[in-house]
Order: structure tokens, then C-alpha cells, then sequence
């Protein structure tokens, strides 16, 4: 298991504990830096699982070294999150540890931590905007089919022409699909000190909340999207979100709760979080 998390909330014991229990043994390795305060504290001295904080491991891959791959031994199977980060630390483990080009590691961090100061390459551009479509507008079929394909060429080091077509493509409509993003930043407030909030009526498709919380963040301490009952906070600071207990999962600079309320009391709370954390 590479770049997994636990689930959050109530959901550790009725999804992720009974996995576990239920793979037992056959368990090899489980790599991850989704911090977790109950599924972490339980299992950090299984010698199983390689637990990392997101502050301290910007992406997965970087944790998935020939040292660990040589520890797990043989597997089976290799379960890994279909983002881009997650597929590079699948072909990692797949290829002993080595990265599929130099710049990888760095690649897989600038896709799952924008705004910490890591850049991409722009072969990691391209699949990540493919990835990134794909996911948002593919049926499910399609979409692991072209995550599997990604994989095995990658671990072989080469992508043939056809799928190098296929990629840019996807791009290619990725970023028309971002068009909006301009214009809903535009109409974000800031209703608490630090925190930029952007309100829409209904459930964006997923690279634009993720584009627009990447906005929001670049121009306030805390970005908020709020669709309907969904808020969603990220941050690109030293600011830890677990500490509003309202935001009950996701990681520390990205979480996600439902509210009755449309999100006020969460947007007051990181309002003094941010106050606080910023003095």
C-alpha cells in the first residue's frame, strides 16, 4: 500500500480497521503520509508500516526507497492513490526503489504540495493535467485502464507514442476545463481574517475545486471552497488545520467536513487558527 490513507473520522473503524484485520499477514508494507492521530498512534510501531507526516514528506514517492522496497520482499500487488504522486510511488516500489527520471521525486512533490516551493518538470505537468482530466471525466474503465498503462510504461522507462498522444490530449482538455477558475477566485472574500472563501451553489468537478483552492491560497493564508454542505480548507503555510476539530479528515494543510451551517463556524475557527498560527 503506497500514498493509502486511513480514513478519517468514524470511518477508521468501520473501513480501514477491518481491511487491515482482514489482510493480516499478507500485508507486506504500508507507506503513507496522510497523518492520522488514531490509525498512526496504533500502528507506528508495527514494523509493517513506514508513517511519515505530509510536513516532513511533501509526496509519497521520496519515501519509497531501494531500503524499503527491500524490506517489504516480494508482493502480490500494488496498491497505490491514482493521483500522480501515488501512481510515481507505485512505479517506484515496482522498479526497487529507482525513480522512472532524476527528477521524479521533486515532480510528485510539486503535484501534492503546491506552494511549498517545488516546481515540475514538464513531462510531470503534462501527466499530472492528464491524470487530473481523466479522473474528473472518465468512466471508471477508461480511467484505470490509462492509470495502468502509465504505470507499466513507466516502469520500463518509456512511454510509446500512441499513449504520449493519448496524454497530451487529456491535457489539453484539462485546461480547458479550467477556465472557470479565473473568474470564481475572482468572486472569493475573505470572511475571517486570512481565511478567502469561495461559495458555489453546487459540487464543483474536482481539478477546478482543486485549481481554486490553489488560487485562493496563493492570495490568502487559508483558501476555502464551500459547495453546499461540502467545505473543503487547504493552505500552502505552517498551519496545521487538524487543529479545527470541524474539519474531521483529510491531512494537515488540506481538510474536509460537511456543514449545516455553510461552513461559517469552520471559516471563524480557521480565522482564528490563522491569526493565531501567523502572530
Amino acid at each position: 500500500m503506497v500514498d493509502v490513507a486511513f480514513a478519517g473520522g468514524d470511518n477508521f473503524e468501520k473501513s480501514t480497521l477491518p481491511f487491515l484485520e482482514a489482510l493480516g499477514d499478507r500485508l507486506a508494507i504500508w507507506i503513507d503520509h496522510h497523518e492520522h492521530p488514531v490509525g498512526w498512534a496504533r500502528y507506528r510501531d508495527d514494523a509493517r508500516f513506514l508513517l511519515v507526516p505530509n510536513q516532513q514528506a511533501h509526496a509519497c514517492p521520496e519515501l519509497v526507497t531501494p531500503e524499503v522496497v527491500q524490506r517489504a520482499g516480494h508482493v502480490d500487488a500494488v496498491v497505490a492513490h491514482a493521483d500522480l504522486d501515488g501512481l510515481l510511488s507505485a512505479v517506484k516500489f515496482l522498479r526497487g526503489g529507482a525513480p522512472p527520471w532524476p527528477e521524479a521525486d521533486e515532480d510528485a512533490r510539486a503535484a501534492d504540495s503546491p506552494g511549498r516551493g517545488h516546481a515540475y518538470s514538464p513531462r510531470a505537468k503534462l501527466l499530472s493535467d492528464a491524470l487530473e482530466h481523466a479522473g474528473a471525466e472518465l468512466r471508471t474503465a477508461q480511467r484505470e485502464t490509462l492509470r495502468q498503462e502509465i504505470v507499466a510504461a513507466l516502469v520500463k522507462g518509456a512511454i510509446p507514442a500512441a499513449l504520449q498522444q493519448r496524454i497530451e490530449q487529456l491535457a489539453r482538455k484539462h485546461a480547458e476545463a479550467l477556465e472557470p477558475v479565473d473568474a470564481l477566485a475572482a468572486g472569493a472574500r475573505e470572511e475571517a481574517p486570512g481565511v478567502l472563501v469561495a461559495r458555489v451553489p453546487k459540487a464543483l468537478a474536482r481539478p477546478v475545486n482543486k485549481a481554486l483552492l490553489s488560487r485562493l491560497e496563493e492570495r490568502a493564508p487559508i483558501g476555502v471552497v464551500v459547495e453546499g454542505r461540502a467545505v473543503t480548507a487547504a493552505t500552502f503555510r505552517d498551519l496545521d488545520l487538524a487543529l479545527v476539530n470541524e474539519l474531521s479528515a483529510g491531512r494537515s494543510d488540506y481538510r474536509f467536513a460537511q456543514a449545516d451551517d455553510g461552513g461559517r463556524r469552520i471559516v471563524s475557527r480557521l480565522g482564528e487558527l490563522a491569526r493565531d498560527g501567523l502572530e
